[in-house]
């Protein structure tokens, strides 16, 4: 296996890391952004397109300082890290005007499934310039690593049709197939077309969530075979039917708005995990997880964390 992921929990060989250049982080508010805090709506409202840095100078320094320290435990940890190339020009400011070139977040733009490398079709207008900055990595891995490409069909302007699809609500379980439901991201178009692709060997399993959730994996995580992490207040019809015998560790809406769902699984029994978190860690640990906390609570403000931050390319499991 070069290239390809079957599961969360696999040992990661080689990861897509987001960036997080102080001048490049801006601010944006689009109608579909209700899953933003109070605090973080308010500030985007009043700031849209400024840069964070002009507006918040700390935070924009802090993103970009944890985001590499991420990067560079990946790298003491044998995993082969890509980082997103910055927008340029023209990319800069396609479909919005407001020049906003971040990258902080490459799970939801990309999607890997199996042996598949999917461009995403994301709810967010000024998010879906960010397919430009991988498309290196996505050539590299089409042409070196033996991926299969696909590009879902972008929605429409207006967020009201789709098919929208993105990786921050698509959990992989073997061959099935988890896909979040808010409306605030993907939809059923979405999920219709992931389905079609991955053939009927896949079980592709929507899941409803509350309206202002804006992905899976901020109410859900699974961490190994067997154990799970999810905030049952943000599911509107529970777990899917194949974890609900799974050990779960329950996360309250404020501990889920903190993304306590939202880590990084090195390997099976291996976990990086917000050190804002405590509690989910103690947890973690009781379960015989080996738990790495990492500050990451400048992109936590921004609405992504550990899981938003990294998309896997190579990940070791066998599907049965």
């Amino acid at each position: 296996m070069s290239f390809g992921v079957h599961h969360e929990w696999g040992k990661l060989r080689e990861v897509v890391i987001g960036i997080a250049p102080v001048e490049d982080v801006v601010l944006f508010h689009e109608q579909s952004a209700r899953w933003m805090s109070p605090d973080l709506a308010e500030l985007a409202r009043h700031n849209a397109g400024r840069r964070l840095i002009d507006v918040d100078a700390d935070w924009a320094r802090r993103c970009e300082r944890q985001m590499d320290a991420l990067a560079e435990l990946l790298v003491r940890e044998g995993v082969t890290v890509h980082r997103p190339q910055r927008l340029s020009g023209v990319e800069r400011t396609f479909l919005a005007p407001n020049g906003e070139g971040d990258q902080l977040f490459p799970r939801d733009p990309m999607i890997v499934v199996s042996e598949h490398v999917i461009d995403a079709s994301l709810r967010l207008l000024c998010r879906q310039r960010e397919r430009y900055g991988l498309r290196p990595i996505v050539q590299r891995a089409v042409q070196q690593m033996g991926a299969r490409w696909s590009s879902v069909p972008l929605g429409s302007p207006g967020c009201v049709d789709g098919p929208f699809l993105e990786g921050g609500d698509v959990l992989l379980n073997g061959r099935e197939v988890y896909v979040g439901m808010s409306g605030c991201a993907s939809d059923l178009a979405g999920a219709d077309w992931l389905k079609a692709l991955l053939g009927r060997t896949y079980r592709v399993i929507p899941v409803a969530m509350r309206s202002n959730v804006l992905h899976l994996d901020c109410c859900l995580a699974l961490v190994r075979p067997g154990l799970l992490i999810h905030c049952p207040e943000k599911l509107i019809d529970g777990l899917p039917r194949a974890l609900r015998d799974w050990d779960k560790i329950v996360v309250s809406v404020d501990e889920a708005d903190r993304l306590a769902t939202n880590g990084l699984m090195l390997e099976e029994g291996r976990m990086i995990v917000d050190d804002g978190n405590g509690r989910v860690i103690d947890e973690l640990r009781r379960r015989k997880i080996e738990v790495i906390p990492l500050p990451f609570d400048g992109p936590i403000g921004l609405g992504g964390g550990l899981r938003c931050a990294h998309h896997p390319l190579l990940r070791e499991s066998a599907l049965e």
